[in-house]
């Protein structure tokens, strides 16, 4: 019932020792995702909530056999960090980084699809499937399993939609926070045909902003049949005005074209359910799951 992670995820957060490392370590292992193995270059040696920390991915995957990575090191070294973790092949590999230099991302993403590496972000909460793998800093009591996959511009609006789903009775079987900025790895049409393609995922809620063409190429999977799992759709941004930034770097709509009043017309057009508050999201849902 997943996606991307499952239960046999092994999971790596690079930048363990740094106080976001000690708290999403602490986060993970009270709900019972602990992770495998954490990096911090000179730390070696250590541990973090009795995770041991390692000087390299390299050593880290040798010792622990850990798959996948979270990295929450300074932007400074994200870089280094990031490129580290696509070499030695973790996947996927969520960056909770924010403030990353447009040239940078589009440098990892390159690096990324070069190595058939799936990178979630940058700006990204990371990715839960419940009950199963936690890879980000995301509050598991707020997700329950379940048949419905969310994909998220917003990591926030992200745990909120999950949460509104299980007061309806409905879990969810991946949620994805693919980040808010303008460049990223994985994007809403890419994990919504992952979703697609899951065999356990009945149903996608999807949470848009205003800005990029990514709702508007989603729209077009659904109108050519590629997507044809019920899509829920909320999309923010409703009164920004054109040329302002509405919250993260991508949010931003310099005319008709990408507002969300037009993102909300194609998606509806094409055939997503479209709702004018993420508080229907619920109700709706449950009616089309039956």
């Amino acid at each position: 019932m997943s996606f991307l992670v499952d239960r046999n995820t092994r999971v790596l957060i690079q930048g363990i020792t740094g106080q976001l490392g000690v708290y999403v370590t602490e986060l993970m292992s009270e709900a019972g995702y602990l992770p495998v193995a954490g990096v911090t270059p000179g730390r070696g040696g250590t541990s973090v909530g009795g995770v041991p920390v390692f000087d390299t991915v390299a050593e880290a995957a040798d010792q622990t056999g850990c798959t996948a990575s979270l990295v929450l090191v300074p932007p400074s070294g994200l870089r280094d960090a990031a490129l580290e973790a696509i070499h030695e092949r973790m996947d996927p590999i969520a960056l909770m980084v924010d403030g990353v230099p447009l040239n940078l991302s589009i440098e990892l993403l390159s690096k990324a699809r070069e190595s058939a590496v799936t990178l979630i972000g940058p700006n990204s909460p990371g990715i839960i499937s419940p009950g199963q793998c936690l890879l980000g800093a995301l509050d598991p009591s707020r997700f329950t399993p379940g048949e419905v996959a969310v994909v998220s511009r917003s990591g926030g609006m992200m745990s909120t939609i999950a949460d509104t789903l299980a007061r309806a009775g409905i879990g969810t079987s991946t949620c994805i926070g693919i980040g808010g900025d303008s460049v990223i790895g994985i994007d809403m049409p890419t994990a919504v045909t992952l979703a697609e393609k899951d065999p356990d995922t009945r149903a996608i809620v999807i949470f848009g902003e205003i800005g990029t063409t990514q709702e508007e190429r989603l729209a077009e999977l659904i109108r050519k049949g590629q997507v044809g799992k019920p899509v829920v759709a909320y999309i923010a941004g409703a009164a920004a005005p054109a040329g302002i930034r509405y919250s993260h770097a991508g949010a931003q709509a310099d005319g008709p074209a990408g507002s969300a009043q037009a993102k909300m017309a194609t998606l509806a057009e094409a055939g997503a359910h479209v709702v004018e508050r993420y508080v229907s999201v619920g109700q709706l849902t449950r009616e089309l799951l039956g």
